[in-house]
């Protein structure tokens, strides 16, 4: 399980790459690392799934999943402490909100991707993205969210 997780992490660091790095235009470069984890997590929702299923009945497991979703939690924080001196994102402290983001992106992609009949991506991509960008980039997300999708 662990070497499947670490197949899903290349792929959505991959992805969020430009973000992460701050490359460009910070929304622009949010809805790409977006996109590119619903993309992962609609291919391999059911290995998510598995592993967040097993996890509480197993301590080495349980570990191996919170150390992939906390990998994810201090790359955010970074990116949302760099966005903070920008000044283009709110002052409050980065990492708990970055724990609550990751989290809430995690359950939301195991429910939809994670078994049986797989919601649509476009609906998961905007549910999420709406979060994120009232959340990291409030002061644009009104012209922001009208602009999912396109």
């Amino acid at each position: 399980m662990e070497t499947l997780l670490d197949e899903v992490k290349v792929g959505i660091v991959e992805g969020a790459r430009a973000w992460l790095s701050n490359e460009g235009d910070a929304v622009g470069g949010l809805r790409q690392s977006l996109t590119t984890l619903v993309d992962v997590a609609h291919q391999h929702g059911p290995i998510l799934k598995a592993v967040a299923d097993a996890a509480p009945g197993d301590a080495r497991l349980e570990r191996v999943w919170e150390t992939f979703l906390g990998s994810f939690d201090e790359v955010v924080s970074a990116r949302i402490a760099q966005d903070q001196a920008a000044g283009i994102t709110p002052d409050f402290e980065p990492l708990p909100v970055a724990r609550a983001l990751n989290r809430m992106d995690a359950g939301m992609l195991i429910h939809a991707f994670g078994s049986g009949e797989k919601a649509p991506k476009d609906a998961v991509l905007s549910a999420i993205m709406r979060v994120w960008l009232s959340t990291l980039y409030p002061f644009d997300a009104a012209a922001s969210i009208e602009n999912i999708g396109r």
